[in-house]
């Protein structure tokens, strides 16, 4: 082999060894996940509270019928019992249907329009996005056949007073928004990674040289001899000190890969499978930080046929009206809603991040605007995820003193690094007492 030969084969490996060095601490930072927000509000509560809550204690529970299917997550979950919507300001016709979906994640009185009225403030995930200057993504899950979203019962998310944000029905129109001209990184293609790959495996890239780098040694001697062992040296402790860096450095952020552009099809499966491959995909992407999902509107009527002996005629009239005769089948469509979020929570727990997963990094609020039908007190609530270890989760909270929503969204933005003393109407309420 040529002296020049071996010059440039060493000298394309310490350029190959440059740019590692230079951007160690760059990448450490890029890397770094982002903290995320999910909001789902349904409508759905509960027949009878003893449908989704459950006697126990704060670290000694049960899940609920309702939450049964939610077993996988249960170490990642709070429940909170006592959270209710304060009962105050514009009602329209309709026994809290436009005012509670209106309230539950403002905590702010409805503005009377003269029709169902208008949200009194910003949302909670709007909110968040707004002070940490993050990308929202509002996504609705919804039928064709007889649903408006020009009412407040479907449009619980706004920017600020009198200001809905409207959330997107189609998941083509979701995915559009997040990955319309979006090219994905390259994973692990590239110099760099093949370098990275190389030294973790603790081959240096002189070995393929080994026996040429070995006869040109003894074609040499004096201070040529002496240049090449420490030209060799060098390479090789640059080798070294890469490798020892690379356990500083964290795992790169969640492999991107945006899902095929789903079709607008309004079948409720269909959709609620989509808008949540295009959420995880937008989470995963860094396309948007924060995301909310309206689940069927204020007094929605699925038939839900694609669950077993299930064909609802109206969900809301025939169901949820007759909470007492119609038990078992109430039960079974709930229980259908919290599965989807709870296989949803799943999915970002089972997803790796950074040097955890996606769920260690996410918070996510599940929320009914109703308890007992068209009631207001006692919801539904439950968090996941642990913020960066911000939450202890697989706890039961059971407020004896019902609390307001207000705490529960405060908390929620102080999770999320917003430090505020309330939200909504009352500016001091404070997080949930002994959640944070």
């Amino acid at each position: 082999m040529k002296r020049r030969e071996f010059i440039f084969s060493s000298l394309s490996a310490a350029a190959l060894l440059s740019p590692v060095l230079s951007s160690r601490r760059a990448h450490a930072q890029a890397t770094t996940p982002p903290k995320r927000l999910f909001v789902w509000v349904c409508s759905a509560g509960y027949p009878d509270e003893n449908a989704f809550f459950s006697n126990g204690q704060e670290n000694n529970w049960q899940l609920g019928e309702i939450l049964a299917n939610c077993g996988a997550v249960k170490e990642n979950m709070v429940v909170l019992d006592g959270v209710q919507i304060r009962d105050s300001g514009y009602n329209a016709a309709g026994a809290n249907h436009a005012r509670a979906p209106g309230k539950v994640v403002t905590a702010k009185d409805v503005i009377d329009d003269g029709g169902e009225g208008l949200p009194g403030g910003a949302s909670i995930d709007q909110f968040v996005a707004q002070q940490r200057g993050l990308t929202a993504l509002e996504v609705n899950i919804t039928d064709v056949e007889g649903r408006s979203d020009e009412s407040i019962r479907e449009r619980p998310f706004a920017t600020g007073a009198n200001a809905f944000k409207v959330a997107i029905k189609p998941p083509s129109a979701a995915w559009d928004r997040m990955f319309g001209g979006f090219v994905p990184p390259q994973g692990d293609l590239g110099q760099r990674d093949t370098l990275i790959r190389r030294l973790t495996a603790r081959r240096s890239l002189l070995d393929g040289l080994g026996r040429d780098l070995s006869r040109l040694r003894a074609e040499l001697s004096g201070v040529e001899k002496l240049k090449l062992d420490v030209h060799e040296h060098s390479i090789r402790s640059a080798e070294q000190s890469v490798l020892r860096d690379l356990g500083n450095v964290p795992p790169p952020l969640t492999r991107c890969e945006p899902p095929v552009r789903p079709t607008n099809d309004f079948n409720i499966p269909h959709r609620i499978r989509a808008h949540f491959d295009v959420m995880h995909a937008a989470f995963a992407c860094n396309r948007a930080q924060v995301g909310s999902m309206v689940w069927g509107g204020s007094g929605f009527g699925w038939r839900y046929d694609w669950l077993p002996n299930t064909n609802v005629a109206d969900l809301h009239n025939d169901v949820h009206h007759q909470p007492v005769q119609q038990r078992e089948l109430y039960i079974r469509c709930a229980k259908y809603d919290w599965q989807m979020l709870g296989e949803f929570v799943r999915r970002l727990r089972e997803t790796p991040e950074g040097d955890g997963n996606m769920l260690d990094n996410t918070i996510v609020l599940g929320i009914s605007h109703f308890g007992g039908h068209h009631d207001i007190r006692r919801l539904p609530a439950v968090l996941f995820g642990t913020a960066k270890g911000g939450l202890r989760t697989n706890r039961y909270l059971k407020f004896n003193t019902p609390i307001f929503n207000d705490t529960v969204l405060t908390s929620v933005a102080r999770l999320m690094g917003v430090q505020v003393n309330g939200f909504g109407d009352d500016g001091a309420c404070g997080p949930v007492p002994g959640l944070l």
